[in-house]
């Protein structure tokens, strides 16, 4: 069975978004470096320096438990996931609709949104959850492409 929980409704990969793949990454190498330059010798003399050291080690640590099936992350209303539940679909990319409205307008922020969900339809959701698992070790984010409404 495929575990889903990363695969949001709608098509993107949770592990793709910024929160849950390039923060984190970027905090333990930036705690790495202070380790490295014995930040803990000299520190604890800055004030702040306490909580900033635990915040880092929060934010280094992070393992993103939130996902879009079981309403931790997103809008508590949220009239994709309604609607993709309600058909009982996997993913949109597997409705006959696809690519409605809804997800056009979401492909908006998300310009890779429409061509991952084509891929998905392409290779199956297991081969689809491996290479974009495959894009977040590589260190992609939607936010490299993100597209800003006006």
């Amino acid at each position: 069975m495929t575990d889903l929980k990363r695969v949001a409704y709608c098509g993107l990969y949770c592990g793709l978004c910024l929160n849950g793949c390039r923060i984190p990454r970027r905090a333990a190498e930036l705690r790495t470096l202070l380790q490295r330059v014995s930040v803990a010798e000299w520190g604890p003399d800055v004030p702040g320096y306490e909580g900033f050291v635990q915040f880092l080690d929060r934010l280094a640590d992070f393992e993103p438990h939130a996902s879009c099936r079981d309403k931790t992350c997103g809008p508590d209303a949220c009239a994709i996931r309604d609607c993709a539940s309600a058909r009982g679909l996997v993913a949109c990319p597997f409705c006959r609709d696809y690519p409605c409205d809804r997800i056009r307008t979401l492909a908006k922020r998300y310009v890779t949104l429409i061509g991952d969900g084509e891929r998905m339809r392409e290779v199956g959701v297991e081969r689809w959850i491996q290479e974009q698992a495959g894009r977040q070790e590589r260190g992609f984010a939607y936010s490299d492409l993100r597209s800003w409404p006006d």
